[in-house]
């Protein structure tokens, strides 16, 4: 007798990180309430607030002052327009993780930048949505000319002066708020 695997169906629904607490980290015991914030734990009163992981984005922009989109490679929003950027590491400020966000995806040295904007954001990773606290930076490059794309992270490239239909095309709402300001201070 020969076993037929399941046929998938339709995808799961991107749920919180919250929801995927179903025992206690610290004692082990079966979480009582699921999916609640904070997680408290009814055996050991372990308690745990999912507050968001933070990130940062790059507005660079070139000597006629047209803006760097990149063009994600990967989801979500593959093929849909990003910023340089990404989340911040343990130990890390968000002006390091910002210049060494730049120079990982696009190999360009950031030489000055200055804060613009934050904004809150999700992030669907492997069908669990994190909370992002996304903050942005107008930032000045060394040179456009060692622009360069990292492996598989970023397909392309595009240089531009936003218009709405740009901005309806960035995967994320946060970078596409970001740039309504950058736009607006212009």
């Amino acid at each position: 007798m020969t076993l037929s695997k399941p046929k998938p169906g339709p995808p799961k629904k991107p749920q919180p990180i919250r929801k995927a607490w179903k025992f206690c980290p610290h004692c082990g015991s079966a979480a009582t309430k699921p999916g609640k914030h904070p997680f408290i734990c009814a055996s050991c009163g372990f308690t745990h607030f999912f507050g968001p992981v933070s990130a940062v984005g790059a507005i660079a922009t070139d000597a006629t002052g047209k803006v760097l989109l990149l063009i994600r490679a990967k989801d979500p929003g593959a093929g849909m327009y990003g910023l340089p950027g990404g989340f911040i590491d343990p130990g890390e400020t968000a002006e390091q993780a910002l210049q060494r966000e730049v120079l990982e995806e696009v190999q360009l040295q950031v030489i000055s930048y200055r804060y613009l904007v934050s904004f809150p954001n999700e992030y669907n990773y492997r069908g669990f949505v994190l909370p992002v606290t996304d903050m942005f930076f107008v930032v000045e490059v060394a040179s456009f000319d060692s622009l360069h794309l990292a492996d598989g992270e970023i397909s392309g490239w595009h240089f531009c002066h936003p218009k709405k239909r740009d901005l309806n095309k960035m995967a994320f709402e946060s970078n596409r708020q970001a740039m309504q300001v950058f736009l607006k201070q212009r």
